[in-house]
């Protein structure tokens, strides 16, 4: 009897000491986790942000829509007078690298307001109440000045829709809940005005209790700069370098279509390096167009094609160009290229819009659809079958003819929006036959247009084999029609 309560007193012991060693340890690393082992700077106002509105280019309602925050906080008095409610969330929509940030730290400089910068991920945390915390002590930090502004870049790491956790323990829905509490105001009434702004481009992912009136109630769409706002970001990047007489930025801007500021601004500094490789003592207009290859297509790559593999990859691009001459008057053969670049292309066909579309028709599509299938038809018509370098061709086909019939209303399915969930196995099969539709016609008119111009594909073929890449001048040159 004596010896089994020494054994039990024992395990009572290792227990409490156990427990006394862990609890020592947890808040250790509680105390780390907000400074020492990881640095917490939510509780201080960043330096003052050297941006103005006028540093940001290419977004002008962006910025027209930015500057009203601006005037929320230097008129607040104003606007709580009249009896309007001041927006306390403005979320910053778009993109990656359409400029979210520099546009919060104009507001910030414009306003002239102490600026909090911090990432949805400063929050995460493995212990439990440690993100919460952190956003009770940001948000009392900055309801000590007038006015402040918070910048959470990345709000869907913070913001993410909750999930059910045990008895509602989950550490991300404890500090997601506080941060609703922080929107909301309920903590301090007396404090002074703190403007939320979050930026994100996963908007889909966030609770839906963020986006409820009185929270993130204002939104700013950020999107990619049009023809006008590329040739502005250009010029500013291209002033940094030493640039070339014969630099286009018109043309550059024609060619840019859906990239973004930080991609423009990545072009431009992968010319620089280019100018220096090629040993040109500055930046030509041929620099820019290699680095605007190397960031949209890829590296070209060190592989050797056979005799028939080289013809087969001339003619599939050679069916690109004729289709994109014959059918997309709105978009020009920029370059044609047989030369193995990327992961998987052992050739390219290089449109660019001649100007920005918003709006496309079935017409249109239509078009797209025949021009995607012209490398394939022309393998067919030449060599008697097709090969596998027509796959991501089939697949971007495949993609836009389900978006036509599934989701625009453009296809004789009617006017309306499919979901697999609500079809019946009757109309899945109709919608699989009127995809299949639209396929077999286009694919048809790419091989009737490409047996029209046999000897226009046959020309172009033969220049790619001898030269294997064209440009636009040099394509028109040769469909000339003395050219034969």
């Amino acid at each position: 009897m004596l010896e089994w309560l020494l054994q039990a007193l024992f395990f009572i012991v290792m227990v409490v000491v156990s427990a006394v060693i862990f609890a020592l340890i947890y808040m250790k690393l509680m105390q780390g986790a907000f400074s020492g082992n990881r640095a917490w700077s939510g509780g201080n106002p960043a330096r003052a942000p050297d941006v103005t509105f006028d540093d940001v280019l290419g977004m002008d309602e962006a910025v027209q829509e930015a500057r009203e925050v601006v005037e929320f906080l230097s008129r607040s008095r104003d606007f709580e007078a009249m009896g309007a409610r001041v927006p306390r969330g403005i979320l910053l929509v778009g993109p990656p690298g359409t400029g979210k940030t520099l546009l919060a730290k104009a507001i910030a400089r414009e306003a002239g307001v102490p600026f909090y910068q911090l990432s949805g991920s400063d929050f995460v945390e493995v212990f439990v109440g440690v993100g919460a915390a952190r956003v009770r002590q940001l948000y009392k930090r900055a309801r000590k000045h007038p006015a402040a502004i918070v910048f959470i870049d990345e709000l869907d790491a913070l913001g993410r829709a909750r999930t059910s956790g045990l008895m509602g323990g989950h550490e991300g829905n404890q500090t997601l809940n506080q941060f609703l509490v922080e929107l909301d105001g309920f903590q301090s009434r007396t404090g002074g005005m703190v403007i939320t702004i979050g930026a994100t481009n996963l908007e889909e992912t966030l609770d839906q209790a963020l986006l409820r009136p009185g929270r993130f109630d204002r939104k700013i769409h950020v999107g990619l700069p049009d023809l006008a706002g590329r040739e502005r970001i250009l010029a500013h990047y291209l002033a940094g370098v030493k640039a070339g007489r014969d630099v286009d930025v018109a043309a550059l801007a024609r060619a840019s279509v859906n990239m973004s500021g930080a991609d423009l601004a990545t072009v431009v500094n992968e010319a620089g390096i280019l100018a220096v490789r090629n040993g040109h003592a500055q930046v030509r207009q041929a620099d820019l167009a290699g680095a605007m290859e190397r960031l949209g297509i890829g590296l070209q790559r060190a592989i050797t094609l056979s005799e028939h593999e080289r013809a087969v990859v001339a003619y599939h691009e050679a069916g690109h160009t004729l289709l994109s001459l014959a059918r997309l008057p709105d978009k020009r053969v920029h370059k044609v290229s047989i030369i193995p670049t990327g992961r998987h292309a052992l050739g390219y066909t290089w449109n660019v819009e001649r100007a920005d579309r918003f709006l496309t028709d079935r017409t249109a599509i239509e078009a797209e659809l025949a021009m995607l299938l012209g490398g394939r038809a022309a393998e067919l018509l030449v060599f008697g079958s097709a090969t596998s370098g027509a796959a991501s061709d089939l697949a971007r086909a495949t993609d836009l003819a389900e978006r036509i019939v599934r989701d625009l209303g453009l296809s004789d399915m009617g006017p309306q929006r499919f979901r697999d969930r609500e079809l019946s196995e009757s109309r899945r099969r109709a919608l699989e036959a009127c995809v299949d539709a639209y396929l077999e016609r286009a694919a048809a008119e790419a091989r009737q247009i490409l047996e029209a111009s046999r000897a226009d594909l046959d020309r172009l073929a033969r220049a790619l084999l001898e030269r294997e890449v064209l440009y636009e001048a040099e394509i028109l040159d040769l469909l000339r029609p003395d050219a034969a």
